[in-house]
């Protein structure tokens, strides 16, 4: 049986534009999400004894718009972005509360519990608010460097409250998300470094140790 040729080209059109749509089902030209990973500073010379006294409990709250596991870009015209397919690990109020529980505990100056915990009598609280957690841009798009700033309350039963304000800015030469992410974990080093030292380890100890 001789079939037409115009039967035969529209049949192969219709097969062609159906392996074409498969084909977008299971590919895609964007790139495929990376998931980048920030470790608690941990350089630290243990203090005290090998079971701390001090109970501690860590909040964090964010400023709008850095509630986001999106690494978050800003331009030098205040534009808020981010960088495509890269993410952190975490929300950035999460990944900031596990990264300073575990640097204190690193310290063996706390025992980081939950705040229901840390309602007992031998007990402090640190609350941090996040302010800036981004890559700066400039007007050609290049990452120049990245910026972490922290405002804090520390403080231990009924001492005082120590108020913080810790920052650090990194410069970075690269576009490259490795070298990006490095410059956030040197950043992160010290800020982490700052709140070490702002944390008073005199009087407040004391306070709570004599009850």
């Amino acid at each position: 049986m001789k079939i037409p040729g115009n039967f035969v080209t529209y049949s192969l059109l219709i097969l062609v534009l159906s392996l074409n749509a498969c084909g977008g089902l299971t590919q895609s030209n964007k790139p495929a999400m990376k998931t980048w990973w920030l470790e608690p500073y941990t350089d630290i010379t243990p203090v005290g004894s090998a079971v701390p006294d001090l109970f501690l409990s860590v909040s964090v709250t964010v400023v709008p718009g850095l509630d986001t596991d999106r690494i978050l870009t800003l331009s030098d015209n205040a534009e808020l972005n981010q960088y495509s397919a890269a993410r952190w690990a975490e929300n950035l109020p999460e990944l900031l509360a596990s990264l300073t529980s575990r640097t204190l505990e690193s310290s063996g100056r706390f025992q980081v519990v939950s705040a229901r915990a840390a309602n007992r009598e031998q007990s402090c609280n640190l609350h941090l608010d996040l302010h800036e957690f981004f890559a700066d841009l400039n007007p050609s798009g290049q990452t120049t460097g990245v910026r972490l700033a922290v405002n804090g309350r520390y403080q231990c039963g009924s001492a005082e409250a120590v108020s913080l304000r810790v920052s650090a800015s990194i410069p970075v030469q690269s576009n490259r998300m490795d070298v990006i992410v490095a410059a956030f974990q040197r950043a992160m080093d010290t800020v982490m470094q700052e709140i070490l030292l702002e944390i008073p380890a005199g009087q407040q100890y004391q306070d709570l140790s004599d009850r």
